[in-house]
């Protein structure tokens, strides 16, 4: 008979392993969580912020394909693949093609939507009940279009998503969206479509009470502390070998369950997993400041040029743009400049100053658009929380719920197979 799950360490301390932590932690486990760096300081941190059930469709769709190639040649354009001999790189790209298709969009789309709409709920209640400081609102977001043929080019998602999903929108022409966000430059935007239900928030604020909220009741954060290897007798991992930051030594930390929610870095412990993780790091970008005086009410996407826009209440965020550069440490200041020149087409005060912080995070990057959460072949006692594409604040939630119960071995809430490792 098999020990019970008593002791639980969560390899990274981003929104997943928090939400991770949360579920656990509510389940009567004793939960750490380990960190290379600072907790929340990775992919989640510079997050826009949205949470949005409107984000079902995944990346990989019918059409995306070429959209993507004349975007490469584009060099202001928001995608971009950093030219290099990465075998990796390629398979996944090769990968990726092959599930731009409908069928893959709706299998996508259903495992997306699951999570989606559990953790907009939970954001919901979650947020009010433990009085989180993260500036939670719930104003929906718009998708704005610059031209009449993309505009209307959405109207077959607008279909799916009301009739598959049950996720209206609302048709606006630019006069009415103009009426509507009066931070618009006039006869610029050619419309956009409005979807009353998402919100937004900011990310790192989130973290921040999230955590504390954790600690209170007992998890334990540990810092600056780098994972080595899983010490294992066949197929179990009793524990990890871990560096923490100034000790001489690895120690071990023993535990009855390991949960790896290390995002984009996942790929690289694929001989310790015993399996091919298909994640590349996407890279993204943000630039935070106050608000500006004529300031956006909505949070919006500016979708011909790829460019997000959270107006929050303790400042302003723009990001987005795709850039498949590696694990490139470098802030490129042109990406950056596509953040600035998208919103500078629409908005009458696109930016001001003083820059607070210009970040960027490596979004793990699947090729179907699904993460994987699921236990890791080589070990029944491990599992992998990783590859939530540009999704993870938006799924964290459900995606910790799931975990949680893959740990205890209990029923899942939702169908786990779409999020199994293939």
């Amino acid at each position: 008979m098999s020990k019970p799950i008593e002791d639980v360490i969560v390899i990274g301390g981003g929104i997943i392993g928090l939400a991770s932590a949360h579920f656990m932690q509510q389940a009567g486990l004793k939960v750490r969580v380990i960190d290379q760096g600072e907790i929340g300081k990775g992919c989640s941190h510079g997050n826009c912020g949205l949470i949005c059930p409107s984000h079902v469709p995944p990346l990989p769709r019918p059409g995306v394909l070429l959209k993507s190639f004349f975007a490469m040649l584009n060099p202001k354009g928001a995608f971009s693949i950093k030219p290099r001999l990465d075998p990796r790189l390629w398979g996944w790209l090769f990968s990726f093609a092959s599930h731009c298709n409908s069928n893959n969009m709706r299998i996508a789309g259903k495992g997306r939507e699951a999570l989606l709409m559990f953790s907009r709920e939970f954001y919901a209640s979650f947020i009010e009940e433990e009085s989180i400081d993260c500036d939670w609102e719930q104003l929906g977001c718009l998708f704005v279009y610059g031209s009449e043929k993309t505009l209307d080019a959405y109207d077959p998602v607008d279909k799916l998503l009301r009739e598959e999903y049950g996720i209206p929108a609302q048709k606006l022409t630019g006069q009415e969206l103009e009426q509507m966000e009066p931070a618009f430059r006039p006869g610029v935007a050619s419309g956009a479509w409005y979807y009353k239900q998402d919100a937004h928030m900011r990310a790192d604020k989130l973290i921040t009470g999230w955590k504390k909220l954790l600690q209170n009741r007992g998890v334990e954060f540990i810092e600056h502390c780098e994972f080595k290897q899983f010490v294992a007798t066949g197929s179990s991992a009793q524990g990890i070998m871990v560096q923490r930051n100034g000790a001489d030594q690895p120690e071990q930390l023993r535990a009855d369950a390991i949960v790896l929610s290390t995002g984009a870095w996942t790929p690289l412990l694929n001989r310790e997993l015993g399996c091919r993780i298909p994640i590349q790091p996407g890279k993204g970008y943000s630039i935070t400041m106050p608000r500006p005086e004529i300031c956006p009410r909505y949070p919006m996407i500016l979708e011909d040029e790829k460019v997000a826009i959270t107006p929050m209440q303790s400042g302003y965020r723009l990001g987005s743009t795709m850039e498949f550069a590696g694990y490139d440490r470098s802030i490129n200041p042109d990406r950056l400049n596509i953040l600035r020149t998208g919103s500078e087409k629409y908005l009458r005060e696109p930016y001001c100053e003083p820059i607070e912080e210009t970040w960027y995070g490596w979004r793990p990057m699947t090729p179907n658009g699904l993460p994987i959460i699921s236990h890791a072949p080589r070990f029944s006692n491990v599992v992998i929380a990783a590859g939530h594409n540009m999704i993870g604040l938006m799924t964290a939630p459900a995606t910790g719920r799931h975990v949680a119960e893959l740990v205890t071995g209990t029923k899942t809430c939702i169908d786990a197979s779409p999020y199994l490792i293939r």
